[in-house]
């Protein structure tokens, strides 16, 4: 018989002539023709494979359902639990040569995490109860409305909140906040760190919070152990798996402008957002929903030249991008000033010490401590006076480590260093544009 599928819907053949599968030539008559495509059509359409815009759709949502997944796995065997830790808290005032103020460090608290779905809103949670001394605090808030970026490797992640509800003496302030940016940097199994960002009314960054914490793990009393039934140990993430020997390393800025920093970012867009069309014209901001983004590979090298003295600089150089890149504001060099540099300051425990740098004449705050480095807005603020739009609001916290113990030896002349970063971009209306984690060597 004929291949009438091999027909074209729009009949366009010089001759009614239809080939046969044995290559003989058959005649019919136009009305037959038509009359056979007009039954054929509605069949085809509905049999026939999808076209290729529609199979790149449908293979975009599969692979985003897939991110959702993940994600909520992820941020469950990681995240869920009972964690202990301290915190460490300062203020930068918004003149530069006051440096950093009102250093404290909280008591030893317990931070239980549960994730949970709210059934009537649809929506998934994140609840901690804070617990220290005879106090205990609780915070919950709704994953897809804190534009939540989980990393799906490791399981850390950002979250940004209006109002934040945390400790007062846990945070070192009593003053109102207005907004707060968290980074959560898996380091190891059992050891995370966490870094806050938080603004006041004024819109100004009122306290930087810098958290390490470690998975409190209750002993089981032996005769418990015996008679409950044995259990399959979580598996663990793979990067946690292979980085397992790797130790905190302090940082310093001697440290920091030792060489180059290579290593990849990847790169992750909501796909609540959209790019502004036009000139002038805002992003337009669509319905948010948890762990779906597209996605991206970003090479890059960061390098820091330093005088010794005050001035410093950040040299980005940007490879290839696979998929999306990073914002242009965000791999662009800048140079700043050393306002407080306590890297030789032997009356203060290694850990403790702090360096400060004034990045863009006043725009950021450079933080590093301990084995912590953070880039932050000195501003919540989305607008210039005048109307002139600020660079991209994006925060950046960076945590080092080093191979073994990170004690220098006779064979090397310093240890591997590894440093792992998280980031967020905002857009110019506060929506987030761009959520980032990267892995870079020294």
């Amino acid at each position: 018989s004929p291949n009438l599928f091999s027909i074209p819907l729009t009949i366009s053949l010089p001759s009614f002539a239809i080939k046969h599968q044995d290559g003989r030539y058959h005649t019919m008559k136009l009305w037959k023709i038509l009359a056979i495509n007009f039954l054929v059509n509605p069949i085809y359409s509905f049999i026939a494979p999808k076209s290729n815009v529609q199979h790149r759709r449908s293979t975009h949502l599969f692979e985003q359902l897939n991110q959702s997944k993940d994600a909520l796995r992820i941020l469950v065997d990681y995240q869920e639990g009972t964690w202990k830790g301290v915190a460490t808290s300062f203020s930068v005032s918004n003149d530069v040569s006051a440096g950093v103020r009102t250093r404290k460090v909280s008591p030893e608290y317990k931070s239980t995490i549960k994730i949970g779905l709210d059934l009537q809103k649809q929506d998934y949670t994140m609840s901690e109860t804070f617990e220290w001394e005879d106090k205990m605090k609780r915070r919950e808030f709704s994953l897809v409305e804190a534009s939540v970026d989980v990393d799906t490797v490791d399981g850390s992640y950002s979250v940004d909140n209006t109002f934040p509800n945390l400790p007062s003496d846990l945070i070192g302030t009593e003053s109102l906040l207005q907004f707060g940016v968290e980074h959560c940097v898996a380091v190891s199994d059992d050891a995370r760190v966490r870094v806050f960002a938080l603004y006041g009314v004024d819109q100004s960054l009122s306290r930087i919070v810098v958290c390490q914490e470690t998975r409190n793990v209750e002993p089981v009393r032996e005769d418990i152990l015996k008679a409950s039934p044995k259990e399959e140990p979580k598996e663990r993430p793979e990067f946690i798996k292979e980085n397992e020997s790797l130790t905190p390393m302090p940082i310093n800025l001697m440290e920091l402008t030792s060489g180059v920093w290579l290593g990849n970012m990847i790169v992750r867009e909501p796909a609540s957002y959209e790019e502004p069309k036009g000139f002038g014209s805002r992003p337009i901001s669509r319905e948010k929903q948890f762990g779906k983004w597209s996605m991206g590979v970003q090479r890059i090298a960061y390098e820091w030249n330093w005088d010794f003295e005050e001035s410093i600089q950040k040299v980005i150089t940007v490879g290839k991008a696979l998929g999306l890149g990073l914002p242009v504001e965000m791999s662009t060099p800048i140079s700043g000033i050393v306002c407080q540099d306590e890297s030789m300051r032997t009356s203060i425990p290694k850990e403790e010490r702090l360096s400060y740098v004034d990045w863009m004449g006043g725009d950021q705050v450079g933080i590093f401590i301990n084995n912590i480095g953070m880039q932050l807005p000195r501003y919540f603020s989305f607008e210039k006076a005048g109307g002139k739009s600020r660079r991209t609001f994006f925060t950046e916290v960076s945590v080092y480590q080093a191979e073994g113990s990170g004690a220098l030896d006779s064979v090397r002349s310093k240890p591997d260093m590894i440093c792992s970063v998280i980031a967020r971009a905002y857009s110019t209306d506060g929506q987030l544009k761009q959520a980032s984690t990267g892995f870079f060597e020294l």
